[in-house]
């Protein structure tokens, strides 16, 4: 299926330059202890992969026309690698608020890779008290901010306990509770 861009969409790819990038990022500090499972690369990767056809948006990369002659479209990337999208990166010593800042600073400041779908997820490891950390982006050309919301609600849970998301067999869309 491929989807052309609003001219919206677009501009935020238009407008990015080399010291500005157009992604949206966030930021989220779990506190794993009392988990029955820790929260590692392996378990994210598995959470997320679980849920990918809830979340169209991470599963399509950015096609050009050719000359220029219109806005992008999206096309699911045949290519599709979870491991680009989701890695994993260790927060230096003493693991606190200003480290942690520094960190999230150079990861932010890195631009997204247009060959692929616009999106990342880094955990963060070695934070004081043993917690983790989530740093998303996502490129604002791929979401605004009701669908942003949305890709959260389905990509996490609000409660301690992982829901399962099986895909309808015919739409790829979850089915019906």
């Amino acid at each position: 299926m491929t989807q052309r861009l609003t001219g919206l969409d677009a501009s935020f790819l238009y407008l990015e330059t080399p010291s500005s990038h157009m992604h949206v990022a966030s930021l989220m500090i779990l506190d794993p202890p009392d988990a029955e499972q820790p929260v590692t690369l392996e378990r994210v990767k598995e959470v997320y992969g679980q849920r990918l056809h809830l979340a169209p948006p991470f599963r399509r990369r950015l096609a050009e026309v050719p000359f220029g002659l219109h806005h992008p479209v999206w096309i699911e990337d045949p290519d599709f690698d979870l491991d680009h999208h989701i890695r994993t990166t260790t927060v230096p010593a003493p693991g606190d608020a200003e480290q942690l800042s520094a960190l999230v600073g150079r990861l932010s400041a890195m631009p997204l890779d247009r060959t692929r779908p616009l999106w990342e997820i880094w955990v963060i490891e070695g934070l004081a008290g043993g917690k983790v950390g989530c740093l998303s982006k996502v490129h604002h050309a791929a979401i605004d901010g009701a669908s942003g919301n949305e890709l959260t609600v389905a990509m996490l849970d609000l409660s301690p306990e992982i829901a399962h998301h099986e895909p309808d067999s015919r739409s790829g869309r979850p089915a019906p509770a």
